[in-house]
């Protein structure tokens, strides 16, 4: 899904990280603000708002928008920041200043550890699924008796259901610990 989402965005007027409306109306100190806030790389998100502005004519004002972004990055780099960011699945990428990247890491292993759960429990439940169908479909074949696959599969099956299970209570366990987090900030 992020591959397309790219790949749309690649072919659509290179997805603009400001609009033509924000070139023009111009405050850097805002858009620096929301960009730091959201723990984007400063470089690469400033290079991007040029050439989206250049299409306007206009050229962003680094000074008002690092300002801004210093703000915005001090409301990211928390260990709330960090949950939320480990919990959306993006990866720590080293922005903080020194004297906030331990709290910002602690949130985010936290935060990263629910998203994995999140996922194995995603993938465990597309593999239940993708069994039951391929069962439906050997179970309606013709003939007297069932495949072995179909054996195999109810087999794997109660694997799957275990490992659900685990998964699931794992996850019950950090997001126990997440709320643990939170009320401790």
């Amino acid at each position: 899904m992020r591959a397309l989402t790219l790949i749309l965005c690649l072919g659509l007027a290179g997805c603009a990280t400001v609009s033509r409306e924000e070139c023009l109306a111009g405050d850097w100190t805002a858009i620096g603000a929301r960009d730091g806030a959201e723990g984007r790389e400063a470089t690469a998100i400033f290079a991007r708002h040029t050439r989206a502005c250049a299409r306007v004519d206009v050229t962003p004002d680094r000074t008002a928008w690092q300002a801004g972004y210093d703000a915005g990055l001090r409301q990211f780099c928390t260990p709330l920041g960090g949950l939320r960011a480990g919990e959306a699945g993006r990866p720590d990428r080293g922005l903080c200043p020194a004297g906030a990247q331990s709290g910002f890491q602690t949130g985010h292993a936290l935060g990263f550890s629910a998203h994995r759960q999140r996922a194995r429990i995603d993938d465990i439940n597309r593999e239940i699924s993708n069994l039951r169908v391929r069962n439906r479909q050997l179970a309606s074949a013709e003939g007297d008796t069932l495949p072995r696959e179909w054996h195999l599969n109810q087999s794997e099956l109660l694997s799957l259901r275990l490992d659900l299970t685990l998964a699931r209570n794992e996850l019950a366990r950090i997001e126990r610990e997440i709320r643990a987090f939170r009320a401790a900030q």
